[in-house]
């Protein structure tokens, strides 16, 4: 039996550029499969006035993209340097990850 429990942690990394109406984070989640811990990099994209974001849907974020956090550093650096929209997120990853 496969046992898979996710625990997500506060994120590590803050982008405060202050031109951008997004914030872009990373995230860190631990998977526990057949007893033994993985920790697993995610990204987060929220609009700066986060009550807005909840309100018009202006985040999104995917947990698990990868258990190497410098390729997921340099994927966070990407989407930053383009200033993505949350709903392109999903997309975004699809693509680094092929």
């Amino acid at each position: 039996m496969t046992l898979n429990v996710k625990e997500i942690i506060k994120t590590k990394n803050l982008n405060t550029i202050s031109k951008s109406t997004y914030i872009y984070e990373i995230t860190e989640s631990r998977e526990r499969i057949n007893g033994k811990v993985i920790v697993t990099y995610g990204i987060s994209i929220d609009n700066r006035h986060r009550e807005l974001a909840e309100k018009d849907g202006e985040h999104c974020r995917i947990d698990g993209i990868s258990p190497d956090y410098e390729k997921v550093k340099q994927l966070k650096a990407l989407i930053e340097e383009m200033e993505l929209f949350p709903v392109h997120l999903h997309d975004v990853v699809e693509d680094f990850l092929s």
